[in-house]
């Protein structure tokens, strides 16, 4: 089936592909492993299944977060991989669907399946950034309303992106203005737990400045685009990349406390009510 018809940001998975074979496995080790631990230690075998597909998930989400943002090297995507799942055991396991939200902002982007998005994967994303602005952060719709104006803008630009940009950014302004008259839904952070969200910050700053060169070494792509097999635009790739990079500091907010790197870890959420849920 040609997913194409669908979806313009959407990837299949060759896993006939090295890599992509790889990551395959690592994600199902992670799985089973997790199952297995959490089993052991006496929690149910579903509910300790629905865990570990969520650990797998989430590593086969950073390896595909980085994969998108250094598309020429694949090997670097494994790092994240790797440094997912050694957050994993210091860190309760975020929700998926943020990060499912920034790798389909930076495949409108960089267009890596090599097509400009469909109108019907604008609408998904829009959706997808108002729950999630509504439900927990403004910074979501935000990010989703500089991604839409960025496609409207960039080299072939997608006039209609801006209709989404407005929408997502009326509804991040919603969502602030509550957050703002609400107390941000959670109440104050402790003195305490402020001061570990700034000491977290400051040692995600590393990342990020490093992060900074390679960003302005992506004036040269040579990877192609899935359709058509065209060079990816530089511009691009490295306005994909600032969007994710100024996005994941924005989540990294010091003023939420040890959320903010989780939520950082990567692009995660997780709201403490509802600590079992899938998303």
């Amino acid at each position: 089936m040609d997913i194409y018809r669908f979806s313009s940001i959407a990837r299949s998975i060759d896993i006939d592909y090295p890599t992509n074979r790889a990551i395959f496995i690592l994600s199902l080790l992670v799985i089973f492993a997790s199952a297995g631990f959490q089993t052991l230690s006496g929690i149910p075998p579903v509910q300790a299944l629905i865990s570990g597909i969520r650990a797998g998930a989430l590593v086969f989400l950073a390896w595909a977060l980085a994969r998108e943002l250094d598309p020429d090297n694949e090997l670097s995507a494994f790092a994240a991989a790797f440094l997912a799942c050694a957050g994993l055991l210091y860190f309760p396991i975020p929700g998926l669907l943020a990060s499912v939200l920034f790798l389909l902002l930076i495949r409108i982007l960089n267009r890596s399946a090599g097509l400009p998005a469909k109108s019907f994967d604008s609408l998904v994303i829009l959706l997808l950034s108002g729950w999630l602005a509504l439900q927990d952060n403004w910074i979501f719709g935000a990010a989703d309303a500089v991604a839409f104006f960025l496609d409207s803008r960039l080299s072939e630009p997608k006039r209609q992106q801006l209709f989404f940009a407005g929408i997502a950014a009326l509804t991040s302004a919603f969502a602030l203005l509550r957050e703002l008259k609400t107390g941000s839904r959670g109440g104050e952070v402790s003195e305490a737990a402020l001061l570990q969200g700034q000491g977290l910050f400051l040692l995600i700053l590393i990342p990020a400045v490093l992060f900074v060169p390679h960003i302005l070494a992506s004036h040269k792509i040579k990877s192609k685009g899935d359709v058509g097999g065209f060079p990816l635009d530089p511009k691009r790739v490295q306005a994909a990349q600032v969007t994710a990079l100024m996005g994941a500091l924005a989540l990294a907010q010091p003023w939420r406390g040890e959320q903010g790197w989780i939520s950082f870890c990567p692009y995660g959420v997780r709201w403490p009510e509802s600590p079992c849920t899938l998303f």
